[in-house]
């Protein structure tokens, strides 16, 4: 028995790349020219090919910080009812260097306060709502 099949097929992106091996496969096709797509799609050949065998990324591992242990610290510290005020994060950064022994670099520690909302919004800007504009 001989089937004769006319397919079509529009890949637009990676994903696609999936769904052309399951056709490929389940009408016995020849692979498909993985430059001619990489062309189409602007990519890698090399990614194309690993898109269309399904390796899809991989999970990473979640690593503590080092900046985690001082977490309760700098919960302290930023709470309203601290008597210390740190207007900037490289103040509080330089006094848990040298009071609390924090050791990393001043990037990281940034990073951590941004990605942690409690504290990114002790630094953000705070509008001064007795301001008068005036328009000229």
């Amino acid at each position: 028995m001989k089937y004769k099949l006319v397919m079509d097929i529009e890949i637009n992106s990676v994903e696609d790349l999936k769904k052309l091996r399951t056709i490929v496969e389940a009408n016995n096709l020849d692979k498909p020219n993985f430059s001619e797509i990489a062309r189409n799609l602007g990519i890698d050949r090399r990614t194309a090919k690993k898109y269309y065998l399904g390796d899809d990324k991989k999970e990473r591992k979640k690593k503590k910080s080092v900046i985690d242990k001082y977490y309760t610290i700098i919960e302290e510290l930023l709470s309203e009812n601290s008597t210390q005020v740190f207007y900037y994060k490289d103040h509080l950064f330089r006094y848990l260097q040298r009071e609390h022994g924090l050791n990393c670099t001043r990037n990281n520690f940034n990073y951590y306060i941004l990605n942690h909302e409690e504290f990114a919004k002790y630094f953000r800007p705070k509008g001064n709502s007795n301001a008068i504009k005036s328009e000229k």
